[in-house]
């Protein structure tokens, strides 16, 4: 009789039989722990999903996953594994109203993979002229007033023989990576053309670390890509870990500040608590009503606000890729194109935060609110 009692308690107190009015009340102080839930999830998801879209492209179009300066024997290499011979120099780059300094990177006919194509978001043209073609950015194509089919002039630096000399060349591409470290002044044309500094660019999925290795013991001058970009590299990383205990200290504070809704119920009920232990329940009988209430509703608000924080990020994150950066400049400074990559491991974390700081703050609520609210009301 008395766990039905009990049972029938909880049910109440969870708003079986209450009025629409007396729901949305209670509902307030889940609805906060759902929205902090929400925006940590989506934090999450969109910093670590930028961090490994400025990887890739630090891959795709800085200089590979590893750059040697040696020939590779393609042999050595592990299966769906790219080597691209390139030769790299800086010119100066002229339109009829504009001009400016860029980074030419000359490169053979199979550099535009299918994955670098994707990451370049290529944009290409047939060349119906006989002059050399160059593949510029979009923003760089607004700079200089200019766009597919227009011609331009580069002043290329030749270091073999230390003079400048002139090209005219067909623009017959542009290209978009939404990360101003390349979109400002990379420019592609050919490998013969360019002249400069000859390399050769590898791309793989695999273990860049163990390939590395394994090459430099067999007598290869090769730096990996970590190296190359290691400020910005370090960046990352250090960003995304400072992210990380971020989130979830924010968390832990997040479950304090939220759970005060334990604290708010037993104020609320503490006449119908003080009923229901001269019926004959202990404070213990209703500390356990109101955990189980409360982690009923914490539970059901951190589901949800990780589902709804996700479900922003899969929508705002392809969003995202179509705007043009040139109409925001603070964009111009981050990759806005990039895969949509979920942390579990991380979301996990962030779940767990939560609910152990609610339960804990929960935990001390209870002990003061049963004992202390109910007793003054037993004696009023």
């Amino acid at each position: 009789m008395r766990n039905e009692a009990l049972s029938l308690y909880v049910k109440r107190k969870s708003g079986k039989g209450q009025s629409l009015r007396w729901k949305i009340r209670t509902a307030l102080s889940t609805l906060l722990l759902l929205a902090v839930t929400a925006l940590l999830s989506f934090a999450v998801v969109f910093i670590f999903s930028m961090a490994d879209g400025l990887d890739n492209v630090l891959q795709l179009l800085g200089s590979g996953t590893l750059v040697s300066y040696d020939e590779i024997e393609p042999s050595l290499l592990p299966p769906h594994s790219y080597v691209n011979e390139v030769k790299t120099t800086q010119a100066l780059c002229y339109s009829l109203d504009e001009s400016a300094l860029v980074t030419v990177k000359g490169v053979d006919d199979d550099y535009f993979f299918s994955e670098r194509r994707d990451a370049l978001n290529l944009d290409l043209i047939d060349n119906p002229t006989t002059l050399d073609g160059i593949i510029i950015s979009r923003i760089l194509a607004s700079d200089l007033s200019v766009e597919s089919g227009d011609n331009l002039a580069l002043m290329i630096y030749d270091a073999d023989v230390e003079r400048i000399r002139p090209v005219y060349l067909f623009i017959e591409g542009t290209y978009s990576t939404g990360y101003s470290e390349f979109d400002d002044s990379l420019v592609f044309t050919s490998e013969d053309l360019a002249g400069g500094t000859r390399q050769w660019e590898i791309y793989t999925a695999s273990d860049a670390s163990s390939l590395e290795n394994d090459l430099v013991s067999r007598g290869y001058n090769v730096v990996g890509y970590q190296r190359i970009y290691a400020s910005i590299y370090s960046n990352i990383r250090t960003s995304v870990t400072l992210l990380s205990a971020v989130v979830t200290l924010l968390a832990f504070l997040a479950g304090f500040f939220s759970i005060s809704v334990s604290a708010e119920y037993i104020e609320r009920d503490k006449r119908d608590i003080a009923l229901m232990m001269l019926s004959g329940s202990s404070s213990r009988d209703m500390a356990g009503c109101y955990m189980m209430i409360t982690v009923r509703r914490v539970l059901y608000a951190l589901l949800s606000g990780l589902a709804v924080g996700i479900a922003a990020a899969l929508l705002f994150i392809p969003f995202l890729s179509g705007v043009n950066v040139q109409d925001y400049p603070f964009l111009q400074s981050y990759v806005t194109d990039f895969p949509i990559r979920i942390p579990y491991v991380m979301l996990l974390a962030v779940f767990i935060a939560l609910l152990l700081s609610s339960c804990l703050s929960l935990f001390i609520s209870l002990r003061k609110g049963t004992g202390a609210s109910v007793k003054g009301d037993l004696v009023s």
